[in-house]
């Protein structure tokens, strides 16, 4: 297996730390302003860093680069790709987390139901509802999250259903799929590789294949039915996602129009669970059903 990619930052802080003197300097140099040592010639990081120009050309090659010129090119794509990471900022911390979960959560909830096509929902449904058997696939922690989430609305309904965010496993059960099933794909970027290829391998057996996904992304192009899912993740750092709200809520959209689909017999199963929920629970009435 071939090693993973060097995260340059946590290389430079580890050498800020417990680097020689001189390697300290220019870690911590670059950490302090890593725009300026993406751009800054040898001369000017040198002399910021009070050391020679011959210890920064060293001090990149130690790193595992092939110079600064290469330095440059990592640092800067490790900026780009996780810059707002780099320092803690100190927002956030105005006592009014109440009040930011909550706008996160309305505001992701509210852009998924802006971009959901009423006749594509209507159709996923349809779908959902006559399948014989459907697989929730999910990966990582928001999607796998949806994918449970999705199990635990439709076997209420009376329907076949399975979760999973193994990849293999994800795989295996694809390559088992056939006519009577239904792939339930999320994934919030809809390039995760083993979940894109289990899509494709149910495609290729029959499956239907419906996808909850970012448009234009790998697995939008494997599936047949796609839900698009665009999230604005915010600036702030120490906020979790409030991406996971929203796929909830485009759950409960596919969940209630399958119950409406299934009818009087999808009624009858929660009838039943309530039956049993109110035997052992007091005020059953007032609680979630099955919960």
């Amino acid at each position: 297996m071939p090693a993973p990619p060097l995260d340059i930052v946590a290389r430079l802080r580890e050498i800020a730390e417990q680097g020689s003197r001189s390697d300290q300097r220019v870690a911590a140099t670059i950490l302090a302003d890593p725009d300026f040592a993406t751009h800054a010639a040898i001369a000017r990081l040198a002399a910021r860093a009070e050391v020679s120009e011959p210890t920064v050309t060293r001090f990149c090659r130690a790193l595992g680069c092939d110079g600064l010129r290469d330095f440059k090119v990592r640092l800067a794509q490790a900026v780009a790709m996780a810059g707002r990471y780099l320092a803690a900022p100190a927002e956030g911390r105005d006592g009014r987390i109440p009040d930011t979960i909550a706008a996160g959560a309305c505001g992701a909830i509210e852009m998924v139901c802006a971009g959901i096509d009423a006749a594509d929902l209507a159709e996923a449904g349809r779908i959902l509802a006559a399948a014989r058997m459907v697989r929730a696939y999910g990966s990582g922690g928001t999607s796998s999250l949806a994918a449970v989430e999705m199990e635990n609305r439709l076997f209420r309904l009376g329907l076949m259903v399975s979760a999973c965010s193994d990849g293999e496993m994800q795989r295996m059960t694809a390559a088992a799929a056939d006519a009577g099933t239904v792939i339930l794909a999320y994934s919030v970027s809809g390039e995760v590789r083993p979940l894109v290829e289990a899509v494709t391998i149910a495609g290729h057996y029959g499956a239907h294949t419906i996808a909850v996904t970012a448009p234009g992304s790998p697995l939008a192009a494997a599936a047949r039915l796609v839900l698009p899912f665009r999230v604005d993740e915010g600036t702030n750092i120490y906020r979790p996602s409030p991406a996971r709200y929203a796929l909830l809520a485009l759950t409960d959209m596919l969940a209630m129009v399958v119950a409406e689909r299934i009818g009087a017999p999808a009624v009858e199963r929660m009838r039943r669970i309530r039956h049993h929920q109110a035997l052992v629970k007091r005020n059953a009435q007032h609680l979630p059903l099955g919960d």
